[in-house]
């Protein structure tokens, strides 16, 4: 079998008396991995770390079988990275910022050259790879971060919210730019966003970070199956608090849905049915407008992690 293409074991994280990773213990054997958590969740530190731009406080962090903390240099040949801010040189063209960072990855001058072209290219940006990156917009720039990550043929992608910035239609391009990065190059993904859908779109596995703390690991199917027994309920604009207040009452787990007339009821070990609904309905003394199976959003996977909840 196969070295993991990433395994903590109780990784730890400090800024001075900050603690930004807790202990953290997890593996992704590969394809596309998604951390998902809140600003301050531990995601990019968690990154940094995997790179060596941070010294973890304590525990290891093993990528492609090798242990950073004795193979760095040679490990990070083979990763592509893309920060969160922009990150270029001033004052030259993207191309030839791009030949110059391949050649530092170990390419010989003419075949890091041609690298630049081919990538530039592939991300939309061949005709413009004679101007400034400074003069580049946005959505430009965020492509060539991406670009500059994939020049030396990494072997895994990590890329830190790489839509940051982007208006829809740039959004749109950046994740099939991605999602063609993994599905035709065979790349690994390790990607860091607050945006669940980017997430449900390019992964197969998901990470939940809360305050440093690992709150979930599993796979994108396995969270967003449909859950067991659950159903999302329809009610009157308004009448949420009094219809949560009646199921929790009877021992049922409430989620709200993001929409202020929907909630997802379930029950640990049981399942809710259409009746039981109906009835907490009338306790409340509010209508129930629809009951169906409920299938779970990642969100909602993802609010279930930030509560506790298995």
């Amino acid at each position: 079998m196969s070295d993991p293409v990433l395994a903590l074991e109780a990784l730890t994280v400090r800024y001075g008396r900050f603690t930004a990773l807790d202990g953290v213990g997890a593996t992704f054997h590969g394809g596309a991995l998604g951390l998902l958590g809140p600003n301050g969740a531990g995601k990019s530190s968690m990154l940094r770390a995997i790179l060596g731009l941070v010294h973890p406080a304590g525990g290891r962090i093993r990528v492609l079988g090798q242990d950073t903390a004795t193979a760095g240099p040679r490990l990070r040949r083979r990763l592509g990275y893309m920060p969160e801010r922009d990150s270029y040189i001033v004052g030259i063209s993207g191309v030839s910022a791009l030949a110059h960072l391949a050649e530092i990855c170990g390419l010989r001058r003419g075949d890091a050259m041609v690298r630049a072209h081919d990538v530039l290219h592939f991300v939309g940006l061949g005709e413009e790879r004679y101007r400034e990156v400074a003069t580049y917009s946005v959505g430009m720039r965020q492509r060539y971060k991406l670009a500059a990550a994939l020049v030396h043929d990494p072997d895994v992608l990590i890329l830190d919210e790489p839509t940051n910035g982007l208006d829809p239609q740039g959004r749109v391009r950046m994740l099939e730019l991605i999602a063609k990065v993994v599905r035709e190059h065979g790349i690994h993904l390790i990607l860091a966003s607050h945006l669940l859908p980017d997430v449900e779109r390019l992964c197969n596995d998901v990470w939940v970070l809360d305050r440093g703390e690992l709150k979930k690991a599993d796979t994108v199917a396995n969270l967003t199956a449909a859950a067991r027994g659950a159903k999302r309920v329809r009610l009157p604009d308004g009448a949420r608090a009094a219809f949560t207040a009646a199921a929790q009452a009877a021992g049922l787990h409430v989620l709200g849905d993001g929409h202020d007339n929907e909630v997802l009821v379930s029950l640990p070990d049981g399942v809710v049915e259409p009746r039981q609904v109906f009835q907490l309905g009338a306790q409340a003394g509010v209508p129930v407008l629809g009951v169906k199976a409920a299938a779970r959003s990642l969100e909602d996977a993802f609010l279930e992690a930030l509560e506790g909840q298995p």
